[in-house]
């Protein structure tokens, strides 16, 4: 396998944490983690916001493994547990993301494409790039936490909720 020598500047940087790793191609902005106002009691003080964090995974998301396809579009809210692969259109500029592993109030995610340029936000973030007989291949890996949402080239990523066994990962475009 052979590298060029700007891939390989770029995986020395990788290393640095929440900082953004560009590769050919920038995108904008990181979103503001959502937040879901808590729950007052009656005559209580007014709510106050906090981020979202429930243990469960709501009725309208589904299981990644059960479901590989349903961020195909890159637009999805989806129960995930360590080993899970989504596969994802190549429109999106992505193959997959694979859940590599899940800490306390925190998500590891690898991802693969062709050849290809990308902007990865995030914790932890890393990109390299192989290429054997001039066909190449792009792989990363980030880290997300509650409050602390990640970007792949155009796709948002942030965490609803995370319980011990599992977390909701949302995608979506832009």
């Amino acid at each position: 396998m052979r590298r060029g020598p700007y891939a390989s500047r770029l995986i020395g940087r990788a290393g640095l944490v929440a900082v953004p790793v560009t590769v050919l191609l920038t995108a904008c902005g990181t979103p503001e983690p959502q937040m879901r106002p808590r729950p007052v009691a009656t005559g209580g003080p007014v709510s106050t916001a906090v981020p979202a964090a429930s243990p469960s995974p709501s009725p309208s998301v589904v299981s990644a493994a059960d479901h590989p396809e349903a961020c195909r579009n890159a637009d999805c809210e989806v129960a995930v547990h360590p080993g899970d692969r989504l596969r994802l259109d190549r429109k999106t500029g992505l193959d997959a993301i694979t859940i590599v592993s899940l800490d306390p109030g925190e998500l590891r995610l690898g991802f693969e494409a062709g050849a290809g340029a990308f902007h990865v936000e995030g914790m932890n973030t890393s990109v390299s790039q192989d290429c054997v007989n001039g066909r190449c291949r792009t792989e990363g890996g980030l880290t997300l936490a509650l409050g602390r949402p990640g970007r792949i080239g155009d796709i948002r990523l942030r965490l609803a909720s995370v319980a011990p066994d599992h977390a909701v990962l949302v995608l979506s475009p832009g």
